[in-house]
């Protein structure tokens, strides 16, 4: 059986969980139904199956999967084995519907962020490089075909977040180091990293966005030892500006973390899904919508299914719409509801996506509730 850290695998639970997520989609079905949504069958996704030529080189789950200047996909490390006990230096590159081989990182690294930057290269930092080791506390750059060194970070973390602000430099927050949940956070201004103010609260799996104002949402997560390893409700605003974090006054419904979070163009961020507490009945098909405006949350729409483990599953599309993937399948946010775009044949927790030049989402590996990890991607239209 896979230990709960640091990859959460959760094993022996494939019948119970099936049997929740069978009974809340087809709860949340009853629910589009009487709200009189459409209930047209999404267009098949276009899948690649195992064992293919175009099925990725290594199965793999934890892992990212970030669009390139010139339209190829970049897939690095993640866990490669079956319980997740095996950890992978392999990159792939996706390109022409085909994966193909990509030049090997430094070192094996998994549930680390991998940040496309204004120049055209990728920074790869922190993650685990195997499940019984801490946290790295090293950085690399993807660039010119290989990966290079990068200047270490200032703390080794993993299960952290990495955001993009305006001015190119990546915001790293949070995370674990060792068992530890951190309060720490960093910039990577294209050359080094930099310590930053830190969080008024330590937290890790925790959700970040980028909002329309220049600031960063950091929602829910998991507290350290000052919390007794609480999961949190709140939620923080950082000003890259003023170099300041606040706590927002409004607070989530209910405690969550292994949830992310995407901005709208009005302003607000939709929060999904997550999962309130270490059990398979506490994963959530909720959404919540934040508005800076007011600090609060409000209730957004339902997904069809539970959603957790989606750090890197869910991505913005052109026209203000969200991509949500993970579970059974691929639902798409837009004008205030969700549509189901693609039916999985597998469970993908912890998958990756990226959007590709057509406009198509590329999901890519995940494991499932026995931590079986899968080769297999689905190219999905979401126009």
């Amino acid at each position: 059986m896979c230990s709960n850290y640091p990859v959460d695998g959760v094993a022996n639970h494939l019948t119970f969980s099936r049997l929740v997520t069978i009974m809340r989609s087809l709860g949340a079905a009853l629910v589009l139904l009487l709200a009189g949504c459409s209930t047209a069958a999404p267009a098949p996704p276009t899948i690649v199956p195992s064992g293919g030529a175009t099925v990725m080189r290594l199965a793999r789950a934890a892992h990212t999967a970030t669009p390139l200047p010139d339209g190829r996909v970049l897939l690095v490390g993640g866990c490669a084995t079956d319980g997740c006990g095996g950890t992978t230096a392999e990159s792939e590159i996706f390109a022409g519907g085909r994966f193909g081989a990509g030049p090997p990182l430094a070192e094996p690294r998994f549930n680390h962020t991998a940040t496309a930057l204004a120049d055209g290269r990728v920074l790869v930092a922190g993650g685990f490089p195997s499940e019984t080791a801490g946290p790295s506390g090293t950085a690399e750059i993807f660039a010119g075909g290989r990966f290079g060194p990068a200047v270490p970070l200032t703390a080794p973390r993993a299960n952290h977040t990495a955001t993009r602000l305006r001015d190119g430099r990546v915001l790293l927050a949070g995370g674990v180091s060792g068992r530890s949940a951190l309060a720490s956070a960093e910039v990577f201004d294209g050359t080094g990293f930099r310590a930053v103010a830190a969080m008024p609260d330590a937290r890790s799996r925790h959700g970040a966005a980028l909002l329309a104002d220049g600031r960063v949402l950091v929602v829910g997560g998991q507290g350290g030892t000052a919390h007794g390893d609480r999961l949190l409700d709140t939620a923080l605003l950082y000003d890259p500006a003023r170099d300041v974090w606040q706590e927002v006054p409004g607070r989530m419904p209910a405690p969550a973390y292994k949830l992310a979070v995407a901005a709208l163009p009005d302003g607000r961020a939709l929060v999904v899904g997550g999962q309130t507490a270490d059990d398979p009945a506490a994963r959530l098909s909720t959404t919540l919508l934040f508005d800076p405006r007011t600090g609060g949350f409000t209730a957004g729409a339902r997904m069809a299914e539970p959603r957790y483990k989606i750090s890197d599953a869910v991505v913005a599309l052109p026209g203000g719409r969200v991509a949500v993937a993970g579970g059974f399948g691929v639902e798409v946010y837009a004008e205030g509801r969700f549509r189901p775009a693609a039916q999985d044949t597998v469970e993908r927790q912890y998958p990756a996506v990226a959007v590709l030049p057509g406009g198509a989402l590329l999901v890519t590996g995940g494991y499932d509730d026995r931590t079986r990890v899968t080769a297999t991607a689905l190219v999905v239209d979401v126009a």
